[in-house]
């Protein structure tokens, strides 16, 4: 079985990467690049080079209404997305 990662941003559970791995630098992270599906994040670029936090990204997101923004992956069975950001500790 594959290990899951959640999402930093809005909880999703699924991510198939680590969002962030270490780098040769102590204390240096380095983003997987991994688009969370729920959230439309992409860990490395949104944060490091557009320099957008995940709490900005995740007032963002639900303010616009938590819509799932991957167009290749359907959401799974029942998604909810309220569900989820509490279930993560992060409404």
């Amino acid at each position: 079985m594959t290990k899951a990662y959640s999402c930093p941003v809005c909880g999703y559970p699924e991510l198939e990467e680590s969002p962030y791995y270490p780098s040769d630098q102590p204390g240096v992270l380095l983003g997987s690049h991994e688009i969370c599906p729920s959230c439309g994040y992409e860990f490395g670029y949104a944060d490091d080079d557009l320099g957008i936090s995940h709490e900005e990204w995740r007032k963002k997101w639900i303010s616009t209404g938590m819509r799932w923004r991957s167009s290749v992956r359907p959401p799974p069975p029942g998604w909810d997305p309220v569900k989820q950001l509490r279930e993560a500790g992060l409404s």
